[in-house]
């Protein structure tokens, strides 16, 4: 199998670590990673009903994802459409 190697840290600082030191981190990121996987598979509308159900009621529908995380994915979402409309409106001009 194909060793993992960090490029990220080597560019930081110079040093290549061990695949033992790069697997084990994948192991401990796989809950976040996991959680992220859920998130973006909400659709918009699951994602503003959550976070309403959250904000109004103090009540969540899903215990798999935390707040952070729906905030994250909705402002990605509405950044893309922002960027997109504005694409959009210099075609036509």
């Amino acid at each position: 199998m194909a060793e993992i190697l960090d490029l990220q840290y080597y560019r930081d600082t110079g040093i290549v670590k061990s695949p033992d030191e790069v697997e084990e981190e994948i192991e401990n990121s796989m809950p976040e990673l996991e959680e992220i996987a859920a998130v973006m598979i909400m659709s918009s509308d699951e994602l503003f009903v959550e976070l309403l159900a959250r904000v109004e009621y103090n009540e969540s529908l899903r215990s798999d994802a935390s707040t952070s995380a729906l905030i994250q994915e909705l402002t990605n979402r509405a950044l893309h459409m922002e960027l997109l409309c504005e694409i959009a409106t210099n075609l036509n001009t």
